[in-house]
């Protein structure tokens, strides 16, 4: 069962907090994972004990604003990082990684705690934490039986989930881990519309349904992954952002559990372990790069077939990304190396809007086009998984080499794979 709904509004106080107390639970492991509580500012015996898995932002302001805004609505709350518990370096695959066994003890504890008060738990992700609260869930689910799947569990509420497995290099489709698809719960996606993975929520909802959990879509409109943790957010952004308290009202109704519906979540699960991707320039499999055509900020149209003739360096980028804006200067030297009737860069942006590209391209110098990707399609025909990537695009418009990261354009080893390409 699928439940869709979008918003947009705004909201305006916020108070300083801190947690009040902090404990920890013993895993089997010998690890132990920290809980840091912050309660309600007033009891209100009808919210529902907030439990969310945060990703290194617990300290940022944003973050500590909006735990202040749950509070002063009569929401416990608990924050838990768990690489910060188990002391590991706070890296992609190192969450990809984690098993889930810490996820599942602290909704068990949040799961006795909730029901001696006669209250649920909600329990919250962002991005790649996703994934690990959907193994912890599973954990948690086989392990103590709850009533109906889920007993005090409300609903899981998860924003903007990256549950794939990172692609081995750029180009690659990525896939989704198992547990996606044995996964049975009650779930609210809360996705922006300008978010990385828009276009794969409809396969992660596919995924997620495979073993009946209901999932509730909430849309974010004119809104970026990590919205409300943006140092320089938008206006719609910062408003979606100090709303999103009030909306959690609204997303939990939205997708309520009937009385007697059961979650049973998939005993088997095969095991996948997070794919180490390849760093730098590296071949892969030929195959035709795929058409499209696009403008520039100033409005002229450049189509990719039309270039044919020329090896082309395709690339993918966001001004808010530091390597992508740290890779430009080494690409103007390496179009500078060659002849521009035989090698050219073509850039795509992604998401951002005229206006804001126009802005960064009068600070940064860029020498080549930069074509705008406003609603992703682009990017997904690519299967951009991360930023900045890559491609070198042969003469004849096959795609040859793509690269999963910044490198600098102009070292030897580049420019030698460029120049047999181009003769």
């Amino acid at each position: 069962m699928r439940i869709c709904f979008c918003f947009i509004g705004v909201l305006f106080y916020f108070s300083s907090v801190q947690a009040s107390e902090s404990f920890n639970l013993s895993l089997e492991s010998g690890d132990e994972v920290t809980v840091n509580v912050y309660p309600a500012t007033f009891a209100e015996a009808d919210k529902p004990l907030l439990v969310w898995f945060t990703e290194g932002y617990a300290s940022r302001k944003p973050f500590k604003q909006l735990i202040s805004q749950f509070n002063d609505l009569g929401y416990d709350f608990w924050e838990i990082d768990l690489l910060e518990s188990y002391f590991i370096e706070r890296t992609p695959n190192n969450v990809r990684g984690l098993n889930g066994e810490g996820v599942a003890a602290v909704l068990q504890h949040a799961s006795e705690q909730a029901s001696q008060q006669g209250k649920q738990f909600v329990p919250i992700s962002t991005g790649r934490m996703s994934l690990v609260l959907l193994r912890g869930s599973r954990l948690w689910q086989l392990a103590n039986a709850p009533k109906n799947g889920i007993g005090a569990l409300k609903q899981v509420v998860t924003f903007f989930p990256n549950v794939f497995d990172a692609p081995k290099k750029a180009g690659d489709a990525p896939t989704l881990f198992p547990v996606v698809s044995a996964t049975s719960l009650p779930i609210t996606i809360v996705q922006p519309t300008e978010g990385t993975y828009k276009w794969k929520i409809p396969e992660i909802v596919h995924a997620l349904e495979s073993s009946a959990s209901q999932v509730a879509m909430g849309s974010v409109p004119n809104a970026r992954d990590w919205y409300f943790l943006r140092r320089e957010p938008t206006d719609l952004e910062k408003q979606a952002a100090e709303q999103i308290p009030d909306l959690l009202e609204i997303w939990l109704k939205a997708g309520l559990v009937k009385e007697k519906t059961t979650f049973k979540p998939v005993e088997k699960l095969l095991a996948k372990d997070a794919t180490v991707s390849v760093k730098g320039l590296v071949q892969i499999l030929e195959r035709t790069a795929p058409n499209f055509t696009l403008t520039d900020v100033a409005g002229k149209a450049i189509n990719l077939y039309e270039k044919r003739g020329k090896v082309i360096l395709l690339n993918f980028w966001a001004s808010w990304c530091p390597p992508c804006v740290k890779e430009i200067p080494s690409m103007n030297r390496l179009a500078e190396s060659f002849d521009a009737d035989k090698f050219e860069i073509v850039s795509v942006n992604f998401k951002e809007s005229p206006e804001t590209i126009s802005d960064f391209l009068k600070s940064v110098q860029v020498d080549f086009p930069v074509l705008i990707d406003l609603d992703g399609k682009v990017s997904n025909q690519y299967e951009i998984f991360a930023f900045p990537s890559s491609f070198i695009i042969d003469a004849q418009g096959k795609m040859r080499y793509s690269v999963n990261t910044a490198i600098e354009w102009d070292e030897p080893q580049v420019k030698e794979i460029l120049g047999v390409m181009i003769q």
